[in-house]
């Protein structure tokens, strides 16, 4: 059995059992399972340079999914994996609620962050915070999001099977989100500092294609996770009635593997990842990227894409695809409804005109489609002033 030794005295092995140290677990309420947490900091580190504990997520009445989390408890819990929070839109006090259900943002012991979230969005919101450098691991259960990272978008989500993510930064860069109200979104999210990886005492192949990957800034892989996986996340989403120290325990062990198989699977077949690309080839994706953005308004063919990026149609799509985790269809298929519906709204373009701006010949074709990204139909979307259900 290979083991892997952490300088912080933590051992793990390829099936993940662990032997903690002694750092405290930062406990979970039963009722909610929301964090309610001290923040782990360097004992010996000027006080000044410590971040303050945030004041858990107090338990609201009745059942969990009547539970409010409010702007206040999200920004003071998000000093665990960046700084600056704050709410673009809408324009809440510090205790206005933007989700209904639980949210959990707390470190474990092995110094990695767990972030999990069974919850609805009460708003569109879009919400920002400069993370840390470092990985993060996304499974999504549940739901979507759409995401920027350093002003580039992402499409994250179970919409199209790339449930799993791993995101790569090489330093704090901006990250923001826009959520959709009435969307439940159930997920797990692992944190992993920069330094993280480089305590484990190993040298191998697979260990330096790990670290290149964390060093390359806005790398992103997506894959399908396998059913093990998705176990993996249900059970921390809902761990077992245990006392504090035992579901720390429960939850750390799940957290342990999931991470240990993201990052295995940057080297398998499964993974249609950038981490499987030269950096010049996903810099040539992001160019694409850019392209296709420029020039959403044409309808252009794959022909025309390819011959831009100076390659295939298929080298093309299996580039873009192990890039972004979606074909270039599905992307401009995306984009162009997306900006049909900020025109329903920010234009007051009728459900014809927004056809005409999204690509579509036919207003029923195009409601279709509508709905089934964004969950109501484009005439509702208009009519609420750009309000899901």
């Amino acid at each position: 059995m290979t083991k892997f030794v952490l300088a912080n005295g933590v051992v793990f092995s390829s099936n993940f059992g662990i032997i903690l140290n002694s750092m405290e677990w930062c406990g979970l309420d039963r009722g909610l399972r929301t964090a309610s947490c001290r923040i782990m900091s360097d004992p010996d580190a000027p006080s000044s340079s410590r971040p303050s504990a945030p004041a858990p997520i107090a338990p609201a009445t009745g059942a969990a999914r009547t539970a409010l989390v409010r702007q206040s408890d999200i920004a003071a819990l998000s000093r665990l994996t960046g700084r600056d929070f704050r709410v673009v839109t809408p324009k809440l006090g510090a205790d206005g609620a933007l989700l209904r259900g639980r949210y959990v943002l707390g470190p474990l012991r092995s110094g990695l962050v767990l972030h999990a979230t069974d919850a609805r969005d009460l708003h569109d919101t879009t919400t920002r915070v400069v993370h840390g450098a470092g990985l993060t691991v996304s499974l999504f259960l549940e739901g979507e999001a759409d995401i920027q990272i350093g002003g580039r978008g992402l499409h994250l989500g179970v919409a199209d099977g790339m449930a799993g993510s791993l995101m790569a930064r090489a330093e704090p860069d901006l990250f923001v989100r826009h959520g959709r109200r009435g969307t439940r979104v159930r997920k797990v999210n692992l944190f992993i500092p920069a330094g993280w990886l480089e305590q484990v005492q190993r040298d191998d192949v697979a260990h330096r294609a790990v670290l290149a990957f964390a060093q390359d800034h806005r790398a992103c892989a997506q894959w399908r996770p396998s059913a093990h996986m998705l176990a993996l996340a249900e059970q921390i989403l809902a761990p077992p009635q245990y006392g504090p120290l035992l579901a720390g325990l429960y939850v750390e062990s799940r957290a342990m593997e999931l991470v240990g198989e993201s990052l295995a699977a940057l080297g398998a077949p499964l993974l249609e990842s950038a981490a499987a690309a030269r950096p010049r080839e996903r810099q040539r994706m992001w160019a694409v990227h850019d392209f296709i953005e420029a020039q959403l308004h044409l309808d252009l063919s794959l022909d025309e894409i390819a011959r831009e990026a100076g390659m295939s149609v298929n080298s093309l799509q299996r580039a873009f695809r192990a890039a972004f985790g979606t074909t270039v269809f599905d992307y401009v298929r995306r984009r162009k409804l997306e900006r049909a519906r900020d025109g329903l709204t920010a234009e007051g373009l009728t459900v014809a005109q927004a056809a005409y701006v999204a690509g579509y010949g036919s207003a029923a074709n195009f409601a279709t489609a509508f709905k089934r990204a964004f969950g109501v139909s484009p005439k509702a979307w208009r009519d609420r002033g750009g309000r899901g259900n």
